[in-house]
């Protein structure tokens, strides 16, 4: 699998703090075309962000309790809005991110954005970690993933790879397998996210080989294919960005979320 272009970054992923005290935010700008802002923290139980959630968040943390999926609720939708509050300059318990499906209008199972904001951006967490991407111009799909190590890695490289990846994975070391699946899997995720396609688009149709996500038997693929771009990533986890435009730089965001 391609690598994905070499981009500068300003630093290299950063724990963030968690909130401390009320405190409006402090703004930041949008990133300039061709710049991507990272936001990596880890998941854990905040119970400060909780007052974030709207209800029936809260009703389901309620359902969930102090469980990893329940880290993973406050985690994802309160960053949500507080990395979304700090580019609009606005307290975040005034966020309101919609998840309305843009290709089929289900209200609840697309990609996330703020309506009305200067930026696009796109949320992804496994069990550790939450990755937010942002982006100022165009579109972005971010994924954060990890295989566990009794995963049938050589099961899913037959069903998620197209024949050609899946050639260029069996030509692969044994050991070095695992690495490229898994890279190759977020890139997949990644792309669909940006398109919003979802499960729309099976993984074995989405070619993610080269520095653009092709897949021309998808319909509704975008003519202009996305770009794709490799993030470092904590051990064992993979991570990648698709965009509609080049990136030329990343910025691993490292201020603290204060709420």
């Amino acid at each position: 699998m391609s690598s994905g272009p070499a981009l500068a970054a300003t630093a290299p992923p950063a724990r963030l703090a968690p909130p401390a005290h009320l405190a409006p935010p402090a703004r930041l700008a949008p990133p300039a075309p061709g710049v991507c802002d990272l936001w990596f923290l880890p998941v854990r139980h905040r119970p400060a962000w909780v007052p974030l959630l709207s209800s029936r968040e809260r009703d389901r943390l309620t359902q969930l309790g102090a469980t990893p999926s329940g880290a993973s609720l406050v985690t994802s939708r309160a960053a949500q809005r507080l990395v979304t509050a700090r580019y609009l300059g606005v307290p975040p318990e005034t966020v309101h991110p919609v998840r309305g499906c843009e290709r089929c209008d289900h209200p609840s199972h697309g990609r996330p954005r703020v309506p009305g904001a200067p930026f696009d951006y796109s949320v992804s967490h496994c069990e550790e970690w939450l990755l937010i991407a942002v982006v100022g111009s165009g579109r972005v799909g971010a994924d954060l993933d990890t295989v566990g190590p009794h995963r049938d890695v050589e099961g899913l490289a037959r069903t998620a790879l197209t024949s050609a990846e899946h050639r260029a994975h069996l030509g692969l070391p044994e050991k070095a397998r695992r690495a490229a699946f898994l890279t190759a899997w977020a890139r997949k995720e990644a792309a669909v996210k940006l398109t919003g396609h979802g499960l729309a688009a099976p993984p074995v149709l989405v070619d993610v080989a080269g520095p653009r996500a092709t897949a021309p038997r998808v319909p509704d693929w975008p003519r202009s294919a996305p770009w794709l771009t490799d993030l470092p990533a904590p051990p064992g986890h993979a991570a990648a960005l698709a965009t509609s435009e080049p990136l030329t730089a990343l910025r691993h965001r490292a201020e603290a979320l204060d709420l």
